[in-house]
């Protein structure tokens, strides 16, 4: 049981960063096509709060796995 968890742990992590990531180079990649200074930034700011968002998701469920081992 504590292997299936261990698969599901791993693919979680993966899923959260490829999704996380994908969006935040989509931004990335879309702030180029930006008309003003601003909206730039606004989109790079976006791209960093799905990165942000990942890492918090990420340390989340690392944290509720790792509980769930300890009892």
């Amino acid at each position: 049981m504590d292997r299936l968890i261990e698969i599901f742990r791993r693919v979680a992590f993966v899923t959260i960063w490829i999704i996380g990531g994908g969006f935040a180079v989509m931004f990335v990649l879309l702030s180029f096509h930006a008309d003003t200074f601003l909206r730039q930034v606004m989109i790079n700011l976006m791209a960093v709060g799905f990165l942000v968002f990942s890492y918090f998701c990420h340390k989340l469920l690392n944290w509720i796995l790792t509980k769930r081992e300890e009892t």
